[in-house]
């Protein structure tokens, strides 16, 4: 590899993580085709991780943080390390496959891409929820089996994730900490006039849980529900804000609900989101500033890639729901994806 001019940065965040790296770095180490350098960002372990990987990995650059930064502060500051025009974003918890990189350069290195994004084989997801790729709504919130073409994806989930470092700079608003900031890039990437596309050919393995039944703390609760909405402000204007605002509502109450009914989210953590919200009308506004600057692209392009379904269900009430969604989205002029003929999605 050649470290004084790599094409790609190929950038793994890890705190606490010592015993997931072997496998994670062994198998990008076994990468061929191209020229790349890999950055170990931790983000203040006490696990020994920084000098086990010294010790096995001598040609990694290892960036310390004395404090945890989160997800997006650590892969900022990674990325204020990383020589490569092209930077690739990794979770700890992977291994990849033989060709995984120069399969997502090959795609992410397009003039029309700005985004690209590995098949990501996460432990427990169901086989079927990988024949199509799914999209955004309107509350930040995946729907899957939505697009028809393999290299449609809203955005890049960051367990393996590349972008052109010449146009974002720091991809990430490191007040997110953790969740949401792929999705934060990926309206980023949109807005200002590139693709985000899913290159099929780049497969990482995912050691992430089934967490269906497992319950929430409330700062995961806290940061998943704030960092979702507060996307949505930051990057639409007000009139698409007031007609999407039933699905802030519908949100709103049924997660309440459910936190009150059962396990799935934590009642603290969403009054404190929504406390956050509140309670800082100034700092989400200058937000919106800055990504009204960097804006090239009208919004109605966007929301033609997002859906107005509400949910995954495929039981008869989530039918129901998706179909009124959808309906209002009709009634109040909202294009979404399911507005577009199947050859174009």
């Amino acid at each position: 590899m050649d470290h004084a001019s790599p094409l790609c940065s190929v950038v793994v965040l890890n705190y606490n993580g010592r015993h997931l790296l072997d496998s994670c770095l062994e198998s990008v180490f076994l990468q061929s085709g191209l020229s790349f350098e890999v950055i170990l960002v931790d983000n203040g372990s006490s696990d020994g991780s920084v000098r086990h990987v010294a010790e096995r990995f001598p040609t990694v650059r290892i960036v310390a943080s004395d404090v945890n930064l989160g997800y997006a502060g650590g892969n900022n500051l990674g990325v204020e390390h990383a020589r490569g025009r092209l930077v690739v974003l990794l979770n700890n918890d992977t291994v990849v496959e033989p060709g995984w990189l120069v399969s997502l350069v090959d795609v992410g290195n397009r003039e029309d891409v700005g985004v690209a994004s590995s098949l990501v084989l996460t432990e427990g997801i169901p086989a079927r929820y990988y024949e199509k790729n799914g999209s955004l709504n309107f509350v930040c919130h995946n729907i899957m089996r939505i697009f028809e073409r393999k290299e449609d994806i809203f955005y890049g989930g960051g367990a393996s994730l590349l972008f052109k470092k010449d146009l974002f700079a720091l991809p990430f608003d490191g007040e997110y900490f953790a969740y949401c900031e792929d999705i934060y890039l990926g309206f980023r990437a949109r807005f200002i006039g590139f693709r985000v596309v899913h290159a099929d050919d780049s497969v990482v393995h995912h050691k992430g849980s089934a967490t269906a039944g497992k319950q929430k703390s409330a700062f995961t609760s806290y940061l998943q529900e704030r960092n979702r909405l507060l996307t949505m402000l930051i990057f639409f204007s007000w009139w698409t804000l007031v007609r999407i605002a039933p699905y802030f509502v519908f949100n709103l109450v049924a997660k309440l609900m459910l936190g009150a009914l059962t396990r799935r989210h934590s009642l603290p953590g969403l009054l404190r989101a929504y406390w956050w919200l509140v309670a800082h009308p100034v700092e989400i506004a200058q937000k919106r500033r800055r990504m009204r600057a960097e804006r090239r692209v009208n919004e109605r392009e966007v929301i033609s890639w997002m859906t107005g379904k509400l949910t995954n269900g495929e039981t008869l009430p989530g039918r129901i729901l998706n179909a009124v969604a959808l309906a209002w989205c009709r009634l109040v002029r909202l294009k979404t994806v399911e507005s577009l003929p199947a050859g174009l999605r």
